[in-house]
């Protein structure tokens, strides 16, 4: 995303709750993906075109879970700005800020989890293919000293 104010500056009366975000949360939590990727697109126009309802509905579907990371830091951004511009917002939502951010450094914390350990399942791949060369040098030998072993038992057998 690029650093350009998210929101136009609205004078409308319409301001965004903490209440709000989490009713809607909670009353599309279950919607499909095709309908999340519409009423998305949706909020996103309205929230381009400066229509301070859809500021709400942004940042509540950017807080979806079939919102992916991208949506989810525009939808941050958002109310980072909102915030900034409404200085008189409640403390709830400021509150309801600080979760987002604790949110976003789960998530970030997750993901740097996981790449943690694909990095590290590739290494023991690497170990375990490296190992299995080795057994396999390894048997190889075995087989040459029976081999060995034998010959000299035979000798032994044939000598007087």
């Amino acid at each position: 995303m690029e650093s350009e104010k998210f929101l136009k500056k609205t004078t409308g009366s319409q301001s965004v709750s903490s209440k709000d975000l989490l009713s809607c949360l909670d009353n599309l939590q279950s919607i499909g993906r095709k309908e999340f990727d519409a009423k998305f697109d949706l909020a996103e126009a309205g929230l381009r075109h400066g229509r301070e309802v859809d500021t709400s509905r942004f940042i509540c579907l950017s807080l979806n879970a079939k919102a992916d990371y991208e949506q989810f830091k525009y939808g941050t951004m958002v109310l980072e700005q909102y915030l900034d511009e409404h200085p008189d917002s409640g403390k709830d939502l400021q509150g309801f800020r600080i979760l987002v951010d604790r949110l976003d450094h789960a998530i970030r914390n997750k993901w740097s989890s996981w790449k943690t350990l694909l990095n590290d399942k590739k290494a023991l791949k690497a170990e375990v293919a490296s190992l299995e060369v080795r057994i396999e040098d390894l048997n190889k030998q075995i087989e040459q000293l029976k081999n060995i072993e034998n010959i000299i038992k035979s000798r032994e057998i044939g000598q007087p």
